[in-house]
């Protein structure tokens, strides 16, 4: 009778170990995995650095609404660079330019110098709508944009050459990488709706051959994504037709600190899912940009034919006077990002530790009870 009831107690025992370690270990790891996301474009504002710290930038007004459609990019005196695939029957025949203030809703505030009359809209003829090929479109304004604006000289093909190898290079996934485009524009952020700020957010290029979603052989488009592992960044909705911006680094001390365009906000993952899956990081659609530097010819043509028949793209005009650099100032991430990650990493060591002092303590309870027992029979 003893031995049969040693053998019965020293079971249950054993199956006490095998439930106890089992709910430690689920604890611990569903602690762990735990990962905080502030919003989804996580950019800032830019007047926090400038007041017009992005001068090239402008905003397509939506057509019978005070709301911005898309974004667009100054490149000349009357011209703006925009996404082909912005003309749509929602699209207004307004400009907005010169400004960082657009409020969502109420543009009463704007002053009228900064609204311009769309005259002219040049589509490129081969853009496809369904895989976003040849994404690029030109628009004229009704007047010169000079008085509060500047133009973004544009990459050249050797250029891009050279952002495609440090894209290369410094890309990687799953850690931290250099930060090396800005995009911005006022599209949704998901958790604060349209902002009034013009928002930047500095992004790294990522090679076409990593680049998720990316037509095989579709050799005119730059990807970029978040440069920072664990941190959902990216443009959304109504950013479409904005600046992506990198820096040659061999015309740092130029007027323009090297600063060009090599891209137009085209194609990528809705906000909302990777808002919801930021686990997927690396798994989901790549930010996908129209490259200009490939129709630079084509560009000059259009403002050529319609314009201006000695109009390049190389005149010295174009280049801007920026009083602060954009690499150097704007951030990878907001100020509570290591606080946001202490904290994560601390509870996870405090449940690791607090799941394993509370399963020997059980067990030494447990074995305390079976001695007692034990010394009754």
């Amino acid at each position: 009778m003893t031995l049969y009831l040693w053998v019965k107690k020293l079971t249950y025992l054993v199956a006490i170990f095998f439930v106890i370690s089992y709910q430690s270990l689920v604890l611990a790891n569903t602690t762990v995995n735990t990962q905080a996301v502030a919003k989804a474009i996580n950019g800032f504002d830019a007047t926090l650095y400038d007041s017009n710290l992005i001068p090239w930038q402008a905003a397509l007004k939506q057509k019978g609404f005070d709301s911005v459609i898309c974004g667009a990019v100054v490149i000349s005196e009357f011209w703006l660079l925009t996404a082909a695939h912005c003309h749509s029957s929602e699209l207004g025949g307004t400009a907005i330019v010169g400004t960082s203030q657009i409020e969502d809703g109420n543009f009463i505030n704007i002053d009228n110098k900064h609204f311009f009359k769309i005259i002219q809209k040049i589509i490129h003829p081969n853009y496809n709508e369904d895989n976003f090929t040849n994404d690029i479109a030109l628009f004229r304004v009704n007047r010169s944009m000079y008085d509060i604006a500047q133009p973004i000289m544009l990459a050249t093909p050797n250029e891009q050459i050279m952002a495609d190898n440090i894209f290369s290079n410094s890309w990687a996934t799953n850690i931290d990488s250099p930060a090396t485009a800005i995009a911005s524009g006022w599209g949704d952020t998901l958790k604060e709706g349209y902002p009034t700020t013009l928002q930047v957010i500095s992004l790294a290029g990522v090679p076409d051959n990593q680049c998720v979603g990316l037509n095989i052989g579709n050799e005119h488009i730059v990807c970029a994504d978040s440069n920072i592992n664990g941190l959902i960044k990216d443009v959304c909705n109504g950013d479409s037709g904005g600046p992506l911006i990198w820096q040659n680094q061999q015309a740092v001390s130029d007027s323009d600190k090297g600063i060009r365009l090599i891209g137009l906000t085209s194609n990528g993952a809705k906000c909302s899912s990777r808002n919801d899956s930021p686990e997927n990081q690396y798994n989901q659609l790549t930010g996908q940009y129209t490259q200009v530097s490939t129709h630079r010819d084509w560009i000059e043509q259009q403002i050529q034919s319609y314009d201006d028949s000695t109009f390049s793209l190389n005149e010295p005009s174009l280049k801007p006077t920026l009083n602060i650099d954009p690499f150097a100032v704007i951030k990878d991430a907001s100020s509570n990002r290591d606080n946001t990650k202490i904290v994560v990493t601390a509870a996870a060591e405090q449940t690791e530790s607090g799941g394993t002092i509370t399963f020997y303590s059980l067990l030494v309870t447990l074995l305390i009870l079976y001695y007692r027992q034990n010394q009754r029979h």
